[in-house]
């Protein structure tokens, strides 16, 4: 049946589609029968849904369900499955009755179980890293109040909250009054140091010498991960010094040959259905934004680690470091890569995490010395309630921060779209869907420093670099107007 044709709920006339969306991801032709059945079977669980049927098609497959309200209003959905995106086509009857926002979700649930399909059934993949110059045998890992602290300025608020309450205690047994400036100079203490800390995390630092990171990623069956990881992980440091001596070591690139020879030696447990090399030259990215940027080469190091992320640390410039994982260098396109270390960058210049804490200093000292004696009297919710206000603000001030610092990445890499695709392809990772896009005026009052990321993508995919005179005062600017208009639900 052509899509065109499909009854509607009087089963008399042709459909108007009201509306259409795009999931944008690729499908092997030999896998879209599978993907359909898939979804069939998750939607059959829905008890307000009848009317599924599956059709084939020249290029792909067609799927078409209705859903029914409770109130009686019918909605019916086609979802067009080919190899390159699935289209979905909605129909309210009577027109009118299912509201965008509703839609919205129901593109998002789609898009969710489509991708949990390819979860389920794709390869899993163990990553190995190298670079030209670096030592394989196994480092010793972070221990004590070392791996603590490098925690707390990576960004794990809770060790941070341990580490002030302990201290605190003790500390106000002989100091009294005087604790809270104590707190803070150790807190100022530990960001002076903060370059050192995070350097301490990574895998390899980024040199000149050793300017390029090369990943093997191996692709194995997921039925045969966990014994891949129990047999293989063991001796992953002499498998990847084999393949070093081999390859980087020599002057030889990193080849899938010389890794597949390696495994196999291990038995063929280890050995992955294939072999994917990629290969960064990231110090010539940073030494090409240091110099767009007007600073020295700030430290740079690897954390072997699959999340994609990167981070800057440092007082300023000279004592900077960035820290990027290698889930980043996986994940992103050579040119995203870019966009994210100059919005990282950014931090460096404007020297932001020194700016933060001169922040949360002056609000920290303002409620304990001024505005806590004055609460006092009002009881122990006046203070919850002002404490959790005096965070909300300036958790939201640090959101200017950020949107200034995709304002300079944009401006800087020259295509605004670059960042916006690394940010989509971040929220991707983090929700398996497309519902970070979705317009939600509550994450504008997190305790997060960075702004909604459907504010980011938007903001970034609309600009015009020509038009931004000072990125700061547009990032202010961009922000309230964001938040504004997301409680209006735009």
């Amino acid at each position: 049946m052509d899509l065109l044709e499909y009854p509607n709920a009087s089963g008399t006339a042709a459909h108007t589609w009201s509306r259409t969306s795009t999931i944008e991801i690729s499908i092997d032709p030999a896998q879209l029968d599978p993907v359909v059945s898939y979804v069939m079977g998750i939607l059959e669980r829905n008890p307000y849904l009848s009317q599924l049927t599956k059709s084939p098609e020249p290029n792909g497959v067609l799927l078409q369900y209705r859903l029914i309200a409770n109130d009686g209003s019918i909605l019916d959905v086609a979802a067009r499955f080919t190899p390159e995106r699935i289209c979905l086509f909605y129909a309210p009857y009577p027109p009118g009755s299912v509201t965008e926002k509703d839609l919205l979700g129901l593109d998002m649930e789609f898009e969710t179980i489509v991708r949990n399909y390819f979860q389920e059934q794709s390869s899993s993949s163990l990553y190995l890293v190298f670079s030209p110059k670096m030592n394989i045998l196994p480092g010793a890992k972070e221990r004590g109040i070392k791996k603590i602290l490098a925690s707390v300025v990576f960004g794990n608020m809770l060790y941070l909250f341990m580490i002030i309450l302990l201290f605190g205690i003790v500390l106000y047994q002989f100091f009294l009054e005087y604790t809270p400036l104590l707190l803070v100079a150790m807190q100022f203490i530990i960001v002076f140091f903060a370059n050192s800390l995070i350097a301490a995390r990574g895998e390899f630092e980024i040199t000149p010498e050793n300017h390029s990171i090369h990943i093997a990623e191996l692709r194995m069956k997921r039925t045969e991960f966990d014994q891949v990881m129990k047999i293989c992980l063991p001796r992953i440091s002499e498998i990847k010094k084999k393949i070093y001596d081999s390859t980087l070591a020599v002057g030889m690139p990193l080849d899938e040959n010389v890794v597949v020879r390696a495994l196999n030696e291990y038995g063929t447990v280890c050995t992955p259905q294939f072999v994917r090399i990629k290969t960064v030259n990231v110090y010539n990215i940073i030494r090409d934004l240091s110099r767009r940027f007007g600073f020295q080469e700030p430290r740079t190091t690897l954390l072997n680690v699959l999340p994609p992320n990167a981070a800057a640390t440092g007082v300023s410039p000279r004592r900077a470091t960035v820290l990027i994982t290698t889930g980043l260098i996986a994940t992103m396109e050579e040119p995203e890569i870019r966009a994210v270390l100059a919005h990282e960058f950014s931090h460096i210049k404007a020297r932001d995490p020194l700016v933060l804490l001169t922040l949360a200093t002056i609000e920290y000292l303002t409620r304990v010395y001024l505005m806590w004696p004055l609460l006092l009297q009002f009881g122990l919710i006046i203070d919850l309630a002002y404490l959790f206000l005096s965070f909300t603000l300036l958790f939201f001030v640090a959101k200017f921060l950020e949107a200034r610092a995709d304002l300079d990445a944009a401006v800087i890499t020259g295509d605004p779209r670059l960042l916006a695709s690394s940010l989509r392809k971040l929220g991707l990772w983090k929700y398996q869907s497309r519902v970070f896009e979705l317009v939600n005026a509550g994450e504008w009052l997190k305790w997060d420093p960075h702004p909604p990321l459907y504010y980011r993508i938007r903001t970034l995919e609309s600009l015009d670099t020509s038009r931004v005179r000072h990125t700061f005062i547009e990032a202010i600017k961009g922000c309230l107007k964001g938040f504004v208009n997301s409680l209006r639900g735009r």
